[in-house]
């Protein structure tokens, strides 16, 4: 299958692109919600297709429903559930969820959890596997559970694994609305007052144009954490910094980031804008040409010239 394939679609009146890549690289960010009734297939896990089309286009589930995510990611190739109409006798039946993890008393989940991190902080994932590979060699059912005991391979082990793979898909919307729940008290000025709705989910829907407007600012919060390979990153970080250039009014602008190296890019990257933005929505595009012309202006350009005014912090030095 050719991961760039790419389609092109209406939704609520707006023009939008999205490409295999685009879904594959949102479904690496981060786990599955429970499926209830429908789901699409990546790889060898199954997404609720609300979940996984929001991740991927940035758009808010509350703008459409799941038969039009799968009617989408269909057409990228994506296995999904039958839809309602498709339901004949032959039909393949649709499976049941997977249950999720039983629930246990806090203190046993705290516990679970624990066991855990500890798990991944003691050696590479990676290291103790090829270690139990070996171990596992030539045992049987006498030797098998002495030969992994040392390796902490235990029954808390797969509780506190099931406990954060039950919530893990939501965990970057919940890093993205903490954020900037625990900044504002250190951002807002004396007298300054929130006038619109924040956007706390990743992804602003139409009416809400930045995550944070007041009366006397303009914000997007950027709370992913950059690893060094970080193309769908910088197109989304690029993506923010020109609609804060061309929405924002009298009021100052900001772009919040976690960490250095967002801003390191914005300043010093020799990337175009049009590789920066070719992915981001035709209205944004056209709304960017009309304004400043040719995209072959660099990041480091355009960050430095028409976007000198958007301040650019970092939430490190606010939250601790």
């Amino acid at each position: 299958m050719d991961d760039e394939r790419a389609i092109d679609f209406i939704l609520n009146g707006e023009q939008h692109r999205l490409s295999r890549t685009e879904v594959l690289s949102a479904a690496a960010r981060g786990g599955p919600e429970p499926i209830r009734t429908h789901w699409v297939s990546v790889g060898d896990q199954r997404w609720p297709p609300r979940q996984l089309f929001e991740r991927a286009l940035g758009v808010s589930r509350t703008e459409f429903i799941s038969h039009y995510a799968i009617r989408q990611l269909r057409r990228l190739g994506f296995p999904t559930s039958p839809l309602p109409q498709e339901l004949g006798e032959h039909a393949e039946p649709e499976l049941p969820a997977e249950p999720p993890a039983p629930r246990s008393d806090l203190g046993s989940a705290v516990k679970s959890f624990i066991d855990l991190h500890e798990f991944f902080d003691r050696e590479d994932l990676s290291s103790r596997v090829v270690r139990l590979e070996a171990l596992l060699e030539g045992a049987d059912s006498e030797t098998v559970g002495a030969r992994v005991a040392p390796e902490g391979m235990t029954d808390d082990l797969i509780r506190g694994a099931l406990l954060v793979r039950q919530h893990a898909g939501r965990i970057n919307d919940l890093i993205h609305a903490a954020m900037i729940v625990r900044a504002l008290p250190k951002i807002l000025e004396p007298g300054e007052r929130i006038v619109r709705r924040p956007s706390l989910a990743s992804g602003n829907d139409r009416s809400r144009k930045f995550d944070l407007e007041t009366d006397r600012r303009v914000a997007e919060f950027k709370a992913a954490e950059w690893k060094g390979r970080d193309a769908m990153r910088k197109r989304t970080l690029v993506a923010d910094l020109v609609g804060l250039v061309l929405e924002r009014d009298h009021r100052r602008a900001e772009l919040y980031v976690l960490g250095r190296m967002p801003i390191d890019f914005l300043q010093r990257s020799s990337s175009t804008m049009e590789w920066a933005l070719v992915r981001s929505s035709p209205h944004l595009r056209h709304a960017y040409e009309q304004r400043f012309g040719s995209a072959a202006l660099t990041v480091s350009q355009f960050t430095a010239g028409p976007a000198a005014g958007v301040a650019l912090r970092e939430l490190n030095e606010l939250i601790g």
